[in-house]
């Protein structure tokens, strides 16, 4: 919830590409662990001092509830620092609550079955060579993830290709190449199974793409002006290479059939604020009273802005629609 309600400053550290290439070896460094090449591991000391053990009443034992949170650090970390950055992105507290109240329940909750029917852990599988496979399953979604973010600061155009290449390259080598699950036919067919898929869905990524988008052409203000004194309205999409949602709101919203052609009746301009701190970029900033981006900005003929109608960060096709509309009506309204 915080990191949503500062979205503003959990924004304005994404747009630094020090903070994305930071953020980015960092899981790359923690999923190195994941393929064996260091251990993280507590000291003994510690794990029999948090995990509960001779821990009496209700008092004690939520405080050890609480600090082996520490513990599992090196295991969470990487997904929480992930979703820390996506929550602080899209600015929205319900989200951001939703979204670790989720997280938090779906690790508990096999410890609260496990707790409640005590006999099943005679039943869990036993730990063994294919818990190292597990292990590198992690590897390969982090090492992919953190890939991601090191590309958004370095080249952000490559960034929509990560999803397929992971799948593909992550399912090779899980499935066919990896040996450390031993050679029992159950699981081996597991991994085959894994390895398909993988390929298959990087595959159906790509074949799926979508080829075209909303026509943009670059902002000019000579042009912006020429267009409104023309009496058409426009919409200015304000975004910047380095900005995950836009690239969201290009590849889902802005390819859609049904929004391609709602927007026809603007004349659709990219405002690039790539570079975010430059003084031009900081003028059309105050000047449109743009927060972070993804933002995308109506303008009626008279040169104002539908203001209910505004869209920051990323939303679904039919979401987008409905803001149209809502321009749209409000711009022949001014008309008449």
């Amino acid at each position: 919830v915080v990191a949503a309600l500062t979205g503003g400053l959990f924004g304005a550290l994404l747009q630094s590409p020090a903070v994305l290439i930071g953020i980015g070896l960092l899981l790359a460094a923690l999923a190195f662990s994941m393929f064996g090449l260091y251990e993280l591991q507590p000291p003994t000391w510690m794990l029999e001092k948090v995990g509960g053990a001779g821990t009496t009443g209700a008092v004690g034992i939520f405080i050890s509830g609480l600090v082996v949170g520490v513990i599992a650090a090196p295991c969470v970390g990487p997904p929480v620092v992930a979703l820390l950055a996506l929550v602080g992105a899209k600015g929205d507290p319900w989200f951001g609550f939703t979204s670790f109240f989720t997280l938090a329940m779906g690790l508990g909750a096999p410890y609260l079955i496990l707790g409640t029917f005590s006999n099943l852990l005679q039943r869990l599988p036993r730990s063994g060579d294919w818990m190292v496979w597990v292990k590198k399953v992690f590897g390969v979604v982090m090492l992919s993830v953190g890939t991601f973010y090191i590309s958004l600061a370095i080249a952000p155009k490559v960034s929509e290709w990560l999803l397929p290449a992971a799948l593909i390259a992550g399912g090779i080598y899980l499935g066919f190449l990896d040996r450390s699950a031993g050679a029992k036919p159950g699981f081996r067919l597991l991994r085959w199974t894994v390895g398909v898929l993988g390929v298959v869905g990087g595959i159906a990524v790509i074949v799926t793409a979508p080829k075209e988008g909303v026509a943009f052409e670059a902002f000019d203000e000579q042009v912006l002006a020429a267009t409104l004194k023309d009496g058409r309205p426009a919409m200015l999409d304000f975004t910047a290479e380095w900005c995950a949602p836009c690239h969201e709101l290009e590849r889902f919203t802005f390819s859609d059939p049904r929004v391609k052609a709602a927007v026809r009746e603007f004349r659709a301009f990219k405002v690039n604020l790539t570079k975010y701190q430059s003084p031009e970029a900081e003028r059309w900033r105050r000047q449109y009273g743009i927060g972070g981006v993804p933002t995308v900005v109506f303008l009626s003929p008279d040169g104002n802005e539908v203001v209910e109608a505004r869209v920051e960060g990323f939303i679904p096709p039919a979401g987008f629609l409905e803001r149209v509309q809502t321009a749209l009506a409000a711009t022949r309204q001014a008309a008449r």
